[in-house]
């Protein structure tokens, strides 16, 4: 009796890790936020139907295992995975996956069982399927661990990188100043 409550406990345990927590987020590729001549579905070409506009998620896994992925929008919408980097101007590079019409057709979009491991930076791009599409989007990833969202760097804009140097110089020079003075 002892050895079936066991080994149904270790099933129940076994069933509840085999799944870990979904991320889920909302965005908008709305003008400002990128754009990018974006793959076709073959992965090998580039679209004609661009520029189109692009959100950028990294994230990463606690697991190595399959992942799915799927992406509900208020436009006509196109998901891609990358892996390692993304670079805009180089979409074949660490291309893993893209996918247009999800199971719900025109509006979703949907990657499934694709082989992630833990460790690796992925980039999840979510863009229009042409140019002049804009809108919002609920993106879900699941998988076999648990999903890590993580923030795009924000670059600093030139010119005010710019401004931030020249201040921090010219603090350094009144600070030598003050100090030969005193």
């Amino acid at each position: 009796m002892n050895f079936k409550k066991l080994i149904t406990a270790a099933a129940i345990v076994a069933a509840s890790a085999t799944a870990g927590s979904a991320a889920t987020y909302i965005g908008s590729n709305n003008p400002g936020d990128g754009s990018w001549a974006r793959p076709i579905r073959g992965l090998s070409a580039i679209s004609t139907f661009g520029p189109v506009n692009y959100d950028l998620q990294i994230f990463s896994v606690s697991a190595d295992g399959h992942y799915d992925f799927s992406s509900v929008q208020t436009y006509d919408g196109y998901l891609h995975v990358y892996e390692t980097f993304f670079d805009p101007t180089d979409q074949p590079s660490n291309l893993l996956a893209g996918n247009d019409d999800g199971v719900g057709g025109i509006g979703t979009s949907n990657i499934d069982d694709l082989a992630l491991f833990s460790g690796q930076d992925y980039f999840l791009i979510t863009s229009a399927f042409q140019a002049g599409q804009t809108g919002t989007f609920t993106n879900e990833i699941t998988g076999a661990g648990d999903v890590y969202l993580t923030a795009a760097p924000s670059a600093v804009p030139l010119p005010a990188g710019g401004v931030l140097l020249i201040s921090g110089l010219m603090g350094l020079a009144a600070a030598r100043r003050k100090k030969k003075t005193a």
